[in-house]
């Protein structure tokens, strides 16, 4: 590991020290608990007019941006939707070492009245409420408590203290809370608190083996003797007459050992359970070892398996709901999988609100095919394709449609007519109807995609987010069963929000940035159009005294004449070189341009942005072919051969921002962590002498060591299936093409994408006699959270742009 020991503690103190004063300045103080407050919320009384174009920021500050501020966080309604509860800290600091609890706050749902409150008042509020359709009554798992609301009660009801967590949901005739633990499925009558076992995990006893001479000896005596005839006749009458005379017991479940169940559910109408069952995982876990530890001796800690540790398939079970059933006499109904065309899992179940229609969710363990069957429960057969997606690349876009085996968003609508679910069919994730026939018509239609969905609570809309406007937006809609052009709920401008709904779904609250402008809080009617109350104005002086670099959303062709998107940042100075730096993204199907204020961190963001255009610095946000929010295509343009269509993204911007910015292709620099480091890697090592130079951190190296349900969608199954697709793919079968400057840097602790990646190419560069630069941080895992690393990072990486694009700048502004 390298040290920088260039800058003596005591002077990074001091400007810890300086600039806590110089960028905080005179935040207003705290206020007392349960004191009135006036709105919006402030950490500072300046405005944009404030900005100082001379005042630049230091490299050191860019690594946490706190101290700019930031809006509220964790809002949250209180059960009766009267207040919402918020954490918002008035005074933020720059010294990441003072560790202290943000303020709560909450606010009125009509937005008049605000008051602080005390940490243990707002920690009771939960989250995750399930209120019934009426809204009158609701439940939560909340701290260890299982609670119960009615409207007009005093005070929530304990029903359940746990240990572990539940998830408790209402039963379809909602007189009932259900969850599950271990293996069981469990009741609670609200009304009393009274407690029942639904169902119980049985372990059949293992058959004796056939003994053809025994019995022919039992058939003789019953056959002989009158007296061993009737009393068996009257020892099996005695039995049933005991199981029918007792109390009914839990509906058994036969487990197999090492099983486990999951999605366990009595139907509506009582008549079945269903449930998923599966072997228990028994994965061959990786090795690493944690260096930095509290015994002063190493310690070996395991993470995921890698390629080729295959999802373990589930089935789904029925067994006839009979609480007086013989234990060994229960037999399991298995939905029929065959005649699918290829082997696949089932990955969910889902009753409508009667009971008589069960709808059972397919996957092809190849991840291209998802289909929707109604079953018929006595027999387990496939009755009527509702809907069948296949995809030639691999299925599952935003998470709402399902893929990489988990379940997509299912729902029934109120009248338990028609199926509800999301689907990529036209390329762009859309909202559907299906009637029990097959007969399907579409709610949402577009070039835009659904980011996420959710039902009213009485079934008669949906609330969703989506770009409409423009992929880099995000907005909260309305959407009727009868589908049409979605209604805009929230009244903020250009941006983003992140919404929260109150429980009767009349008030909205959500978090709001701009391009200009941080996260702030706001409250608002969701019908009309009212003027949303601004909650809290975010930023601290040093926030408004930054002369923030103006930047532009764009979209050009690549080579293939297919769309991709931008953010560039202009340079606020001129630099001789006309430098540019392209942050890439990580995560893989993920997205980094969007119309806020973005973050701040080691690995990029709007602070890094700053400091470098500041410095003359064209500084660039890519979203490459293979990112979210852009539909199907661009999700799956990446197929068998990444490091291909998404690096010529990035090869394709070179000569828009020389044309439209004034930038020098021989002084651009590329960098990422994850799927942003291997992304650099391949630009490298397959474009030599096209970047001048690029810092790979916590890069994927290898596919064949990275996990399974990640990239055997990517690049079609195993390294054994298509050895071509992971070679084609992986950077260090194309280290031999490095030419330009490298610097790797990787977390010794990493779990995800392993050190392994970052020691096996290192060594594969120094075989091929390459140049590179390797910086190893001991305590860090993926990415960087520790003040030290995320600086030492940062260092590294401006001193890469220093010595190449920028040309040995002398770096006094750090």
């Amino acid at each position: 590991m390298l040290i920088d020991s260039r800058r003596p503690r005591g002077v990074r103190r001091a400007l810890a020290a300086g600039l806590a004063a110089a960028l905080i300045g005179g935040a207003p103080a705290a206020v007392d608990a349960q004191s009135r407050v006036t709105l919006p919320l402030r950490q500072s009384t300046l405005d944009a007019s404030a900005a100082d174009p001379s005042f630049e920021v230091p490299l050191d500050s860019t690594t946490d941006g706190h101290w700019l501020g930031g809006g509220a966080s964790a809002p949250r309604w209180d059960v009766t939707g009267d207040w919402l509860y918020f954490r918002f800290d008035p005074a933020p600091t720059l010294n990441a070492d003072i560790i202290r609890d943000t303020p709560w706050y909450r606010v009125s749902r009509d937005g008049r009245t605000a008051e602080a409150v005390a940490a243990t008042d707002a920690l009771t509020v939960p989250a995750g409420v399930r209120y019934t359709r009426d809204g009158t009554r609701a439940v939560w798992f909340h701290r260890g408590e299982l609670r119960y609301w009615r409207r007009g009660m005093r005070e929530p009801r304990l029903l359940l203290a746990r240990a572990s967590g539940i998830s408790p949901q209402w039963s379809a005739d909602e007189r009932e809370i259900r969850f599950v633990e271990q293996n069981a499925l469990w009741a609670i009558d609200p009304a009393n608190g009274a407690m029942r076992q639904l169902t119980q995990a049985y372990q059949p006893k293992d058959p004796d083996k056939p003994d053809a001479i025994k019995d022919e000896l039992k058939r003789q005596q019953l056959e002989i003797f009158d007296f061993v005839k009737r009393r068996k006749e009257e020892r099996d009458s005695t039995e049933l007459r005991s199981r029918r005379d007792r109390a009914p017991m839990p509906i058994v479940v036969p487990l197999k050992a090492d099983n486990v169940l999951s999605s366990l559910e009595l139907a509506p109408n009582g008549r079945y359970v269903t449930f998923l069952s599966a072997p228990r995982p028994k994965p061959v876990q990786t090795i690493y070892a944690d260096y930095v530890t509290e015994s002063g001796i190493a310690e070996q800690r395991t993470s995921r398996p890698k390629v080729g540790d295959v999802a373990t398939p589930r089935r789904a079970g029925i067994v006839t709901a009979d609480p007086y059933a013989i234990p060994d006499s229960v037999k399991i109904t298995w939905v029929d999988t065959v005649g699918l065309g290829k082997k696949a899992t089932v990955s969910q179940l889902l009753w409508n609100r009667a009971g008589t229609q069960l709808v059972v969710e397919f996957q092809s363990y190849d991840y291209k095919d998802r289909w929707l069957f109604t079953v018929d429960p006595v027999t387990g057969k496939r009755l009527t394709q509702l809907d069948h997606q296949h995809d030639e690349a691999w299925h599952g876009g935003p998470g709402h449609t399902g893929g990489w085996m988990n379940p997509g968003w299912l729902a029934f609508s109120a009248d338990d007519d028609e199926l509800l679910f999301t689907s990529e069919a036209t390329g762009w994730a859309h909202l559907y109807a299906v009637r029990m026939d097959g007969t399907r018509r579409a709610l949402t239609s577009g070039e835009w995609e659904i980011r996420d969905i959710d039902p009213s609570r009485d079934g008669s809309k949906f609330w969703i987010s989506a770009g409409i406007e423009h992929p880099n937006e995000l907005h909260l809609y309305e959407v009727t069963m009868a589908g049409g052009q979605p209604r805009r709920i929230d009244h903020a401008g250009e941006g983003e929000t992140r919404p929260t709904l109150s429980p009767d779904e009349r008030t909205l609250a959500y978090l709001w940035s701009s391009p200009s402008t941080p996260w702030d809080l706001y409250i608002q009617p969701t019908s009309g159009t009212p003027k949303p109350v601004q909650v809290t104005r975010a930023g601290t002086d040093g926030y408004w005294r930054i002369a923030w670099a103006e930047s532009d959303f764009i979209r050009f062709d690549d080579d293939k004449g297919k769309p991709v998107y931008a953010r560039v940042y202009r340079p606020r100075t001129q630099h001789s070189n006309r430098p540019a730096v392209l942050e890439i993204h990580g995560a893989g199907y993920a997205q980094g341009v969007h119309k806020t204020m973005a973050g701040s961190g080691a690995h990029g963001g709007a602070l890094y942005a700053q400091h470098l255009t500041s410095r003359g610095v064209t500084y660039v946000v890519l979203d490459y072919r293979g990112s979210s929010g852009y539909g199907r295509d661009m999700r799956t343009d990446i197929y068998r051969n990444m490091g291909d269509r998404d690096v010529a993204s990035a090869v394709s911007l070179i000569p828009v921002l020389q044309r439209d910015y004034g930038v020098n292709p021989k002084a651009v620099g590329l960098f990422g962590c994850s799927y942003g480091g291997f992304y650099t890697l391949m630009a490298l090592f397959r474009h030599p002498g096209t970047f001048a130079a690029g810092a790979a951190q916590c890069s994927v190296t290898d596919w064949a060591h990275y996990n399974h349900g990640y990239t055997a969608r990517i690049l079609n199954g195993t390294p054994a299936e298509d050895t071509a697709s992971y070679r084609t793919s992986s950077p260090i079968y194309h280290a031999a093409g490095l030419q330009d400057r490298l610097l790797l840097q990787h977390g010794l602790v990493d779990g995800n994408v392993q050190y392994q990646d970052a020691a096996r190419l290192a060594q594969r560069l120094m075989e091929l006699g390459k140049d590179f630069d390797f910086v190893t941080y001991p305590i860090e895992a993926h990415g960087w959270r520790t003040r030290w690393s995320k600086i030492d990072s940062q260092r590294r990486v401006t001193r890469l742009w220093e010595e190449t694009i920028l040309r040995g700048e002398i770096a006094g502004r750090q």
